[in-house]
Order: C-alpha cells, then sequence, then structure tokens
C-alpha cells in the first residue's frame, strides 16, 4: 500500500482547499498521512476521517518553528512514497526540512537552500486578474492524474432550512451595513425567504444589533443570532441544512460548497473568485470589478473602499432581488461556477470579463503542462505569463523539479 504525507499548517480555509489533493492520494485505498496545527485538530478530525492525522503543537523559537521531539520522531518513524509541502512559511519549511524522506512535492529546503516544484514555480508568475486556478486545483495538479474536479463536492442544492448569512471574510471585515442589509433583504426577496442565520463570533453582538433594525421587518424578526459560540462542526451542520449561504470569501464559504449548500458570495478586495471561489456546481459569485481591484487589503483603502460600495447600489440590488434588465450595474461582474478537465472555473453572466480570453489560453497551458490535453501546434495567447525563458534550460529546471532523497 502507498503512504503519503500532507503537510498543511494553514488556516481552515487552506485545510479546506486541501480535500481534492487528499481526495486523489487516497485513489486506489493509499494511506494519507496530514500533519495540521493543534487549533485545527478538531475540524482535521471531522473532514477527513479516513487520513491519520499528525497534531503539532507549534512553538516559535527564534526564526525557526520547533515542533517537539516526540511528533517529529512518529513521523520520521513512517516511511512515506511521497510527501506534499504545500506552504514555504517557516513552520512547513522547518517540518519538511525534518522529513527529507522519500519524494518531495511543493516546497521544501535542502542543504540550506530552498526549492519548489516547477509547477507553483509557473503559476507563481500569472498575478492580479489573470489568475485563473482556483487553489484547490493548484494543489491537487501536484498529483498526476488527480481525481475529476465533479467528484470533489456535490453538486449544490436547495435544502429547505432556509438562508444563513457569514457576516465577516477571511480577513475579519464586514462589509458596510447598509450594503450587507440590502443585499440580505434582496436575497430574501427573489427566493422567497424570510428565515435567515447569522453567522459570526461573540464580539459581533454589536454588529447584530445595527444590523436587525436595516433589515426587513418579516426577515428580522425570523432571523436567528445564536450562532455565535459553536463549533465548526456545528456550524457546518447547520450549513448543510440550508438553501444557500450568503458570504463574502471565508472559511464557511468553502465549508458550504464542501456539503453542497448553495453558495452566493460578495467578493471584494484581495478576494479573486478564480483563485479562491466555492467549489463545484450551483454557486454563484458577485466580483468587485473596480479599478483597484483584486488588492492587496489594508485598513487605508485610498479608494474608500470603493469595492465593498459597489454592491450596494440600487442596480445591482434589484438583481440580486430577480428583477433582471439590461441595465447592468457598473462596477460588479456577476459569475456562475463551472467545471472543466482541469477543475472548477467561473463563468460571467452579467456584465464583462476582459481577461476571460487570456484565462482560457492559460488553462489550455496549464492542462498541456500537467498531461491532460497534448501539446498544440500553437502558441496560446497568455502563455509567456505561465513560462520563462529559464525554463527550457536544463540545468535551471533541475532546481525547481521534484527533490527525490538519497
Amino acid at each position: 500500500m502507498k503512504k503519503y504525507c500532507v503537510i498543511q499548517l494553514g488556516n481552515l480555509t487552506d485545510l479546506l482547499q486541501t480535500k481534492r489533493l487528499i481526495l486523489s492520494l487516497r485513489q486506489h485505498d493509499a494511506e494519507v498521512h496530514l500533519c495540521v496545527l493543534s487549533e485545527l485538530q478538531d475540524a482535521a478530525a471531522f473532514l477527513y476521517p479516513e487520513v491519520v492525522l499528525h497534531v503539532l503543537p507549534l512553538e516559535m523559537m527564534g526564526d525557526e518553528g520547533s515542533f517537539g521531539e516526540d511528533s517529529i520522531a512518529s513521523l520520521q518513524a513512517e516511511s512515506f512514497d511521497s510527501i506534499y509541502n504545500l506552504h514555504d512559511s517557516l513552520q512547513n519549511m522547518a517540518l519538511s526540512s525534518a522529513l527529507s524522506l522519500g519524494s518531495l512535492y511543493g516546497y521544501w529546503r535542502n542543504k540550506g537552500r530552498e526549492y519548489r516544484s516547477q509547477w507553483f514555480t509557473c503559476m507563481s508568475r500569472v498575478q492580479g486578474r489573470r489568475r485563473f486556478l482556483n487553489m484547490m486545483d493548484i494543489w491537487a495538479h501536484l498529483v498526476p492524474s488527480p481525481i475529476p474536479s465533479h467528484m470533489v463536492n456535490p453538486i449544490a442544492m436547495r435544502k429547505g432550512g432556509g438562508i444563513g448569512v457569514v457576516l465577516r471574510d477571511i480577513h475579519n471585515r464586514v462589509l458596510p451595513l447598509t450594503v450587507l442589509a440590502g443585499c440580505i433583504n434582496a436575497v430574501c426577496t427573489a427566493s422567497r425567504e424570510t428565515n435567515v442565520v447569522l453567522f459570526g463570533e461573540k464580539t459581533d453582538e454589536q454588529v447584530v444589533a445595527d444590523l436587525l433594525p436595516l433589515l426587513k421587518e418579516k426577515i428580522a424578526a425570523q432571523t436567528v443570532t445564536r450562532c455565535f459560540a459553536t463549533s465548526f462542526k456545528e456550524d457546518l451542520e447547520i450549513i448543510g441544512t440550508l438553501d444557500m449561504l450568503v458570504t463574502p470569501e471565508s472559511s464557511l464559504m468553502h465549508a458550504a460548497a464542501h456539503v453542497g449548500t448553495p453558495v452566493n458570495a460578495f467578493f471584494h478586495s484581495s478576494a479573486w473568485c478564480m483563485e479562491n471561489g466555492p467549489y463545484g456546481l450551483g454557486h454563484r459569485v458577485w466580483q468587485a470589478d473596480t479599478a483597484c481591484a483584486p488588492c492587496v487589503p489594508t485598513g487605508n483603502c485610498s479608494e474608500a473602499f470603493a469595492c465593498m460600495h459597489a454592491f450596494g447600489s440600487e442596480k445591482l440590488q434589484r438583481f440580486l432581488a430577480g428583477k433582471i434588465d439590461d441595465d447592468y450595474p457598473q462596477g460588479v461582474t456577476g459569475y456562475v461556477s463551472m467545471l472543466d478537465e482541469v477543475g472548477v472555473t467561473y463563468m460571467p453572466v452579467f456584465g464583462a470579463d476582459e481577461h476571460a480570453g487570456e484565462r482560457l489560453a492559460l488553462r489550455g497551458v496549464a492542462s498541456e503542462f500537467v498531461g491532460i490535453t497534448k501539446i498544440s501546434k500553437t502558441v496560446p495567447v497568455g502563455s509567456n505569463t505561465f513560462y520563462a525563458e529559464q525554463d527550457w534550460l536544463i540545468q535551471n529546471c533541475a532546481h525547481d523539479e521534484e527533490y527525490v532523497d538519497d
């Protein structure tokens, strides 16, 4: 039996986006080991009960991460066929250095020098609005022949339990409350729902108190705000009963996709649906399309958070309420999730997407790189973004290839 190790010392969103890689490695009854930090132990055990879990209580010492001799010894005792290190953080690199056994993919350090798979090198060159591959697929394609994209998450369908609303994004930001309330009112109008469940933290009680008066009376009266002290497992069980989850880019957005609950996502600031959108069929993303988006998030925005306020326009909220016409609002593009041979992608259905053609060409280049399709006779537009001249030099390519311990 093959035995693999995945080092995922990121956050909950990262853990959820590791799903396709883990499912791909488990093909043919392989044994998969997963390394996570202690704060994600319960979530990892719940999401991936079939893996062998290694929980690492991290203690930072200087510039390196120390995991304790017992934790390292238990991993070193295993004989892994391949190790997949998904981040180049101090913690991940320190752990991968201690586990230089078998074949290494992703990121690693050897004899004081840091390396990464050539796949990661090529993907890192595509920036800004040209980013075209979901993080779930980037990690999954470290494996030859990952499972088909339609086998990752179930098709999203209404479950009958009303609408959920996630208050904060992964950077702890809340949409302006008048904007958020308008979006909730509009979505409830379109779906003819009045039952709403709010997902937040204990510290969001004041946010809720300020939000409720802005909702329509029938909606406010049916809104449940008792999810603030629950565990991830309890949140996920609630999400699995909903008709829809209205959310910014958040961990619970990926959790909804995991259980097949439709997502209606509002992406702004650094959020970019092509890279971090909900995985699977049946999801919608409203992507802020202001000139400055996507950006590096900052507390002092020079554009007065125009990307957030774009969702508050009367025209957009009319669309959200189901009143569709030819007068589409500026500053937002509406997408639906789609699947192809590479993974998940997003098709624009409302508004214009000037880079759609280039991203499609880049997906073709990526599919050739991972061996899905044959090399085309013509050079696709955008291939110079994916490849660099040095990639064709054998002596340099070796520095980015997978490392096999001697």
